[in-house]
């Protein structure tokens, strides 16, 4: 569990470093609203249930911020099979973003696997408090 906890808290710092330097929300109300969000990431908390409608909010702003940048669509052959005969695929319309899009896609890519790491730390310490109160009676 502490390997687990320590990648969170790492992930943490860099979802907040990140977010910082992208500037992320579309005016400066939101970007100092996930300033304030994103504050105790930075500062190696990332357990506080007091954060949790915060990281909702910005991860909606996220995904507004990364809607913003798509700068439209075109048609990309997608692969999705191979035999002898070579690959098969079809043609997908797929969306196209600026290079500001594409670092906000990692960055929530980056935040979910922050979340994921997250929420399995406080699901490994919900259950050993079950333990331990198992054990107590």
């Amino acid at each position: 569990m502490d390997d687990l906890a320590a990648q969170a808290v790492a992930l943490g710092r860099q979802v907040a470093d990140r977010a910082k330097s992208l500037h992320l929300g579309g005016n400066a109300r939101d970007v100092a609203f996930v300033s304030r969000c994103l504050g105790r990431l930075k500062e190696r908390q990332p357990f506080d249930a007091a954060d949790e409608g915060g990281f909702d909010s910005v991860m909606d702003i996220l995904e507004r911020s990364i809607a913003a940048e798509c700068l439209g669509s075109e048609d990309r052959f997608e692969e999705t099979g191979y035999d002898e005969f070579g690959p098969h695929g079809e043609t997908r319309e797929t969306p196209v973003y600026s290079d500001r899009g594409n670092k906000l896609i990692e960055l929530r890519s980056l935040f979910q696997d922050f979340l994921n790491s997250r929420d399995s730390v406080l699901d490994q310490v919900a259950a050993q408090r079950c333990l331990l109160g198992i054990m107590n009676r």
